[in-house]
């Protein structure tokens, strides 16, 4: 499998890119967020790699960093999503503001989607929301949202511990955080657990 690639490039298209590493040419679809940020033709790029097998299919896709590579895979892994759908997905909006969409069950912003329908964008958060690191996603935006104090987590923890999921706990508290910033970690964990119920 061919997971990372380094070299010259050497085409430069609207769908994909050619990288030539060791006198070989490497045809690589990319998003179009990520041609904003390629190099000039001729000079060196590097990107993470998926190497997509199927029995009338060989292809590679690149992306500039492995959060929105691991996306990707994971994308791949819903029902009925194959690499165009997901490549369209990661063209349309950054990761992080993906898998926000995901987590606080945005259906109409997954629906501007091209290629994604009321249907697909259920699917999406049906099958993701549990599989999205949410430590690295609402973990750095809850810091922001709490002005660096430590509520969020208290309050996930302490909802955690009550039997609640993660995932549910996390979108709940935020919730709350974002209608009152100033509220205290007790107010926070009623109004989350009124979310939740």
């Amino acid at each position: 499998m061919i997971a990372y690639l380094r070299g010259r490039l050497i085409r430069n298209n609207i769908e994909y890119i050619v990288i030539q590493v060791g006198g070989i040419g490497y045809k690589v679809y990319i998003p179009s967020s990520l041609q904003q940020t390629l190099p000039q033709i001729d000079e060196e790029v590097e990107l993470h790699t998926y190497h997509y097998v199927r029995e009338d299919n060989i292809s590679l896709y690149g992306f500039n960093n492995v959060e929105t590579l691991e996306l990707f895979e994971q994308l791949l892994d819903v029902s009925k999503i194959g690499p165009k759908v997901a490549l369209s997905i990661l063209s349309t909006m950054p990761a992080r503001e993906f898998k926000f969409a995901i987590v606080n069950n945005q259906i109409n912003t997954l629906k501007e989607i091209k290629g994604i329908g009321n249907k697909t964008a259920k699917r999406l958060i049906l099958e993701l929301q549990e599989k999205i690191d949410l430590d690295n996603i609402l973990g750095n935006d809850s810091i922001d949202m709490v002005g660096g104090d430590s509520r969020m987590e208290d309050a996930v923890q302490a909802l955690i511990s009550l039997g609640y999921k993660q995932s549910d706990a996390t979108k709940a508290v935020a919730d709350v955080i974002r209608e009152d910033k100033e509220i205290i970690v007790e107010d926070i964990i009623k109004n989350a657990l009124l979310h939740l119920s």
